[in-house]
């Protein structure tokens, strides 16, 4: 398996609160912000496959402390549509079920670019492969 990284303008990404879609090799992304951070999920809840990212809504007024939802400023969460189960968008970890995870994919600044990494390359994939730009879907 090669790698897969994709380059996004920072300029482009979500405010916090906000979600922004990809769909980048067969898999639809949401990309958060939390706080000064941002968070790549799949788009699929681990519970029963509910579309998380596209049809789910982050949570607002609350926060994690230590693991513990207080109130807060800024979403830290996101919710499930169908059974409304809330999962941290930092960790991926659901609330309800703390064995149940949210995929996550790492996302790196890399000056005015976000790069998200779908797969890791293999010795003789495309390590040092320059990140296609990828755009949002509407």
């Amino acid at each position: 398996m090669t790698g897969l990284q994709v380059r996004i303008a920072v300029a482009d990404a979500p405010a916090a609160g906000e979600v922004r879609l990809l769909e980048l090799d067969r898999h639809t992304i949401g990309l958060y912000r939390v706080g000064d951070q941002y968070h790549a999920l799949a788009d699929r809840c681990p519970h029963r496959g509910a579309p998380l990212c596209s049809a789910g809504r982050a949570v607002r007024g609350i926060a994690l402390d230590h693991g513990i939802p207080t109130r807060g400023a800024g979403p830290a969460l996101i919710r499930c549509p169908w059974h409304k189960w809330d999962f941290d968008i930092s960790t991926g970890r659901c609330l309800v079920q703390p064995r149940l995870r949210v995929r996550r994919y790492r996302v790196e600044r890399d000056g005015d670019d976000l790069i998200i990494t779908l797969r890791h390359p293999t010795p003789e994939g495309a390590a040092g492969r320059e990140p296609e730009r990828a755009a949002f879907t509407p």
